[in-house]
């Protein structure tokens, strides 16, 4: 079979990334103000990779022997193509369905299967157009049914399929060479090649009224095992040359055995590596810090999202006292552990003190870096239900991009919000400057 997996980007200049906010995407246009613009830009040309799901996808049509091509230009696309399979993310939805639609009228006996994490609350429009759409984490499907041209003719015929999880151990790793020029990000990798991978999925936090992480990988935390997670790394270092590595777990620390027993692997059967992981500082002691570093973890990412606690606790945002935020920063600053702070202005109960207070905050910490977003409602989560009717500001789901107020604030405006956002990164770069 020739199978084509299409990752198509619309044209901005600002960083579209389909991989992150648990696969519906972002796109990176970080406020108003000279600063602001200016770390667009370097987000922009610095940092890119397609969404793993796609490639992961590539990588098991590859082991099977199929024909197979990551691209990212409809060019690639003609008759002989038996199989498409389309990368759908919130940001970049329009442009997708458009792609989907041309492609059909170009080729009508094309069949094309769409998927995404977003995919299920925009599913009736690209059903509508012509795909077939899938439900899950697209990368199981050679797992779930024999791969032939019978059988998936069969699943397109459903319209609607619905891919079960199963072994992770069993999925092949992602070849990036094979199909993407490696990145080299001179923030995380230095200027060397990096790459993300994923040892577990899933998270089971109360973050889920408004984090989209668990409508795609659920709240059930999955994890490969470690001769997995050292096998992937040292295969996509052997095709790529990628030396840093961005875990994409949701909280890789969250089941902390099991990352005691990934850590110690690492530290053991990997050397000349960096690596990124993203927690939660909850899960941040000493004993832990201190198993990271000797993994040579170099950066630790965690939310914050907000210094006011009742605007957290109106958004079930599950998080630990200042006090204890402050001792887990410092431990990992002790363990000479890089720290990226996550903040989400102009929540529901956000004021411009309590933003003002945020900023100050983030400030304050002294992380090595810090990222500020909009507070956004997405389909799927339990506040996009509680707004949907009465308060969003627009129907156009590429706007939900996390830099852009889409629902109706009780003081901030658009222009208020896209202030207070440029703000947020002017403040806290200028202070990394001059302090």
């Amino acid at each position: 079979m020739k199978i084509i997996i299409l990752d198509v980007y619309k044209k901005t200049p600002y960083r579209v990334s389909k991989d992150t906010n648990g696969g519906y995407g972002v796109e990176n246009d970080l406020g108003s103000g000279i600063i602001a613009w200016t770390l667009s830009r370097i987000a922009k040309y610095s940092i890119f990779w397609p969404p793993l799901a796609a490639l992961n996808l590539v990588s098991e049509f590859h082991a099977l022997g199929e024909r197979v091509k990551y691209t990212q230009d409809t060019n690639d696309v003609d008759s002989s193509i038996d199989y498409l399979f389309l990368s759908v993310s919130i940001v970049n939805s329009n442009h997708e369905y458009n792609s989907l639609v041309s492609l059909l009228i170009k080729y009508p006996d094309l069949k094309i299967f769409a998927f995404g994490a977003f995919l299920p609350f925009d599913k009736v429009r690209f059903k509508n157009a012509g795909a077939a759409v899938i439900i899950g984490e697209p990368e199981f499907l050679p797992q779930q049914i024999k791969l032939n041209k019978n059988n998936l003719n069969l699943l397109f015929a459903q319209k609607e399929i619905t891919i079960q999880a199963n072994d992770s151990d069993k999925l092949a790793p992602a070849h990036w060479a094979k199909y993407v020029i490696a990145n080299k990000n001179f923030i995380l990798g230095g200027f060397s090649s990096f790459a993300p991978i994923i040892a577990s999925r899933g998270c089971p936090y109360s973050c889920f009224e408004y984090c989209t992480y668990p409508l795609q990988q659920g709240r059930k935390v999955r994890s490969m095992s470690p001769e997995k997670v050292i096998e992937d790394i040292n295969l996509i270092n052997k095709d790529s040359g990628a030396t840093n590595f961005v875990f994409r777990d949701p909280v890789f620390t969250i089941n902390k055995n099991y990352t005691y027993k990934l850590l110690e692997a690492m530290s053991v059967k990997l050397n000349g590596f960096k690596f990124t992981v993203e927690t939660h500082l909850n899960n941040i002691d000493d004993n832990m810090a201190g198993r990271l570093k000797s993994a040579s973890v170099d950066w630790v990412k965690f939310g914050i999202e907000s210094a006011s606690q009742e605007v957290l606790d109106n958004v079930s945002r599950y998080s630990i006292n200042e006090d204890e935020e402050r001792k887990n920063i410092q431990i990992l600053k002790n363990h000479k552990i890089k720290t990226n702070a996550m903040y989400i202005v102009c929540q529901p109960l956000d004021t411009y003190e309590t933003a003002k207070k945020t900023i100050e905050y983030a400030i304050d910490l002294k992380t090595h870096l810090a990222q500020f977003s909009m507070f956004t409602p997405y389909p799927g989560t339990p506040y996009y239900e509680k707004v949907k009717d009465k308060q969003l500001t627009t129907k156009n789901f590429e706007d939900y991009t996390q830099f852009k107020l889409v629902y109706n604030h009780p003081i901030f405006s658009q222009k208020d919000a896209r202030k207070v956002l440029g703000d947020a990164y002017s403040k806290y770069y200028l202070s990394k400057l001059l302090f």
